[in-house]
C-alpha cells in the first residue's frame, strides 16, 4: 500500500506507531476519521487506530474492560486503549476489510430482503452481546457496517461503545434505518407485481410498537424472509476501494497544479459486482418516485416519431454546461420518461434518462428484465413538487432534486394475459442524484428522502 502523507496523521497516532510494529498506510473508519496501519514486517496484519476526545477516566477504564472481555464473529477485536495526551485516547481495532454498506449502495442496485436479512441478523445478534454486556454502539449506521469479501456483515467502530452515548434501543432502531436505506422502496414491487408482504413491512412494523431489542428484531427477520447470500463486489473493485481508503489519491491531488473543477464520473470497475445479483436486488431502484407526469408531453409523437423530453430539447442548444437548465424541470422530465420505459419494457430507452451503468440504470435493466412480458396499462402520475436540494460535487455538475410524486391505480397483465389491478399509491418523495452530461441532465441514483 502507498504511505499516506504524514503531514495527515496526527503528531501523537505517528508517535504512537513510530518505530513499532505497525505504519499508517491510510484512512480508516467512517468519513476517513481513523487511520489504517499495517504490519511492518509484510504479514498482511493490519489494524485501526480511532482517537476519542475524552480522558481515560474510571468510567470508561470500566467499559473498556468490558469491551475487550467480549468475543463475537461479526465486532472487531479490541486489542489496546492508549492514552495519547490530554482528553485524547486511541484505540487500536482489529481491521475488518470490506466494503461498507453505504459503499455497496454506490455501487450496486439496493439489498434483496434475503440479503438485508443476511446482514441485518449477525449485527443485531452482535448488538444483543453489547448489551448484554451493559454496553451500546451509539453509532450503528450504512457506514459502520462493513460486508466482508466472503459476504459476513460486521459492525465496526467501537468509539461509541466507550464513551457511552448510546442505548440499546436506538442501537436497534439505527440497524433497522440502515437496512431500510438498501432494501426496495415501498413502490418498487408495484410494476414487478403484488407482494404479500416485505422485510420493510415487517420491520416498520416493528418499530412502531415501542421499545425494541436485538432479539426481537433477528424473530421478526427469520419470520418473514429467507436469509440469501450477499452480493458483494468482485476483488478488481475491492482494490478500488482500498487504493481510495489510502488517500494516495488526495496525496496526488495535494502535489498536482490545480485546475479549474471539473465533475468526473464516479469510478465504475468493468464487471465490479459479482455475477449472480438477484433480480430483486436488482429491481430495488425500480421506479421508486420517478414516475410520468399526467398529461405530460409524451416521448412520441402521432406519427411515431421520437420526441425528445422538453428539457432535453432546452440542454440540446445550450452547450456552456449545466448552469441554464433548471435540473428541478429536468429531474420532472426524467421522471416522466424513465418511468414510461421502464412501464414498456424498453430498457434501450433508459439511456436516455439514465447515466449508463449507474446504479439507477442497472437496477431499471434488471426490472425490466423481471417484468419477463409483462406490461402496464393505465399508469398515471402527479408529480406534486421537484426542488433543488444542493449539489453535491459543489461545481455544478451534479444536483440533488427532492421530489414528491403519487402513483395513480393501474393495471398490470403479465406474459400469460393474467390480470392484477394494482392500487393507487400514497405520495412518496425521493432524492434523484443527476449527473450534467453532453446530452444534458441524467439521472445517476435515487434515495429515500
Amino acid at each position: 500500500m502507498p504511505r499516506m502523507e504524514t503531514f495527515l496523521v496526527p503528531a501523537d497516532v505517528r508517535a504512537l506507531l513510530d518505530g513499532g510494529a505497525f505504519r499508517v498506510v491510510g484512512a480508516a473508519g467512517p468519513d476517513g476519521t481513523g487511520w489504517l496501519a499495517a504490519a511492518t514486517d509484510g504479514s498482511g496484519r493490519a489494524i485501526e487506530v480511532h482517537v476519542l476526545p475524552t480522558v481515560l477516566d474510571d468510567v470508561t477504564a470500566a467499559r473498556v474492560e468490558r469491551l475487550r472481555s467480549l468475543r463475537h464473529d461479526h465486532l472487531p477485536v479490541l486489542h489496546d486503549v492508549v492514552p495519547l495526551g490530554p482528553g485524547r485516547t486511541a484505540l487500536l481495532v482489529e481491521h475488518l476489510p470490506g466494503p461498507t454498506l453505504a459503499e455497496l449502495r454506490s455501487q450496486r442496485a439496493p439489498l434483496s430482503d434475503g440479503e438485508a436479512v443476511t446482514v441485518a441478523v449477525p449485527v443485531a445478534s452482535a448488538l444483543a452481546t453489547l448489551h448484554d454486556a451493559g454496553l451500546a454502539h451509539g453509532a450503528v449506521s450504512p457506514a459502520t457496517v462493513v460486508v466482508r469479501p466472503d459476504g459476513r456483515p460486521a459492525l465496526v467502530d467501537l468509539r461509541g461503545v466507550l464513551t457511552g452515548t448510546g442505548t440499546p434501543d436506538g442501537d436497534v432502531r439505527r440497524l433497522v434505518a440502515s437496512v431500510l436505506a438498501q432494501v426496495p422502496d415501498a413502490d418498487v414491487h408495484l410494476l414487478a407485481g403484488p407482494v404479500d408482504g416485505s422485510l420493510r413491512d415487517a420491520l416498520e412494523d416493528l418499530v412502531t410498537r415501542g421499545a425494541v431489542t436485538a432479539g426481537e428484531l433477528v424473530d421478526r427477520c427469520f419470520a418473514t424472509v429467507t436469509p440469501e447470500p450477499v452480493r458483494v463486489p468482485d476483488a478488481g473493485a475491492r482494490a478500488a476501494l482500498d487504493l481510495a481508503r489510502t488517500g494516495a489519491t488526495a496525496a496526488a491531488e495535494l502535489r498536482r497544479p490545480r485546475r479549474a473543477p471539473r465533475r468526473a464520473p464516479r469510478p465504475l470497475v468493468a464487471g465490479g459486482i459479482a455475477t449472480g445479483v438477484l433480480v430483486m436486488a436488482a429491481v430495488a431502484l425500480g421506479v421508486a418516485g420517478l414516475l410520468p407526469l399526467p398529461g405530460g408531453a409524451g416521448d412520441r409523437a402521432a406519427d411515431g416519431s421520437s420526441v425528445s423530453p422538453p428539457h432535453a430539447r432546452r440542454s440540446a442548444a445550450f452547450t456552456g454546461g449545466p448552469a441554464e437548465v433548471d435540473p428541478a424541470a429536468a429531474a420532472a422530465d426524467l421522471t416522466h420518461a424513465r418511468a414510461r420505459h421502464v412501464a414498456a419494457g424498453d430498457a434501450a430507452r433508459l439511456a436516455e434518462v439514465e447515466v449508463v451503468d449507474g446504479p439507477a440504470h442497472r437496477a431499471d435493466v434488471a426490472l425490466v428484465a423481471s417484468l419477463a412480458g409483462a406490461r402496464v396499462d393505465g399508469l398515471d402520475v402527479e408529480v406534486q413538487e421537484a426542488t433543488v436540494v444542493g449539489h453535491p460535487d459543489g461545481a455544478g455538475a451534479e444536483a440533488a432534486v427532492r421530489v414528491t410524486s403519487a402513483m395513480s391505480a393501474y393495471t398490470r397483465v403479465d406474459a400469460a394475459g393474467a390480470v392484477t389491478d394494482v392500487p393507487a399509491s400514497a405520495p412518496r418523495t425521493v432524492v434523484l442524484t443527476l449527473r450534467w452530461t453532453a446530452d444534458g441532465w441524467r439521472v445517476w441514483d435515487v434515495a429515500d428522502a
